[in-house]
């Protein structure tokens, strides 16, 4: 999955390098995206503490999702 996502990202960088764009990005902003909200959850802390998505209201947060093998 990982590949298909960065070869994906490869063809349109490469794309909007090929488009004689001065910045290769600035072929890209363009692209909106729509942001959309998150749903409410709360996780356990290492300290037994809970913290939810509410607690971080108006700030942006980045969630990462790993998977092993």
């Amino acid at each position: 999955m990982h590949f298909i996502v960065i070869l994906a990202f490869s063809a349109v960088l490469f794309s909007a390098l090929l488009s004689g764009a001065a910045d290769p990005f600035e072929a890209l902003s363009g692209i909106r995206v729509q942001p959309k909200t998150a749903p409410a959850f709360s996780l356990p802390q290492v300290d037994g503490k809970t913290v939810s998505l509410a607690d971080f209201s108006g700030k942006a947060v980045l969630l990462g999702f790993f998977k092993t093998f």
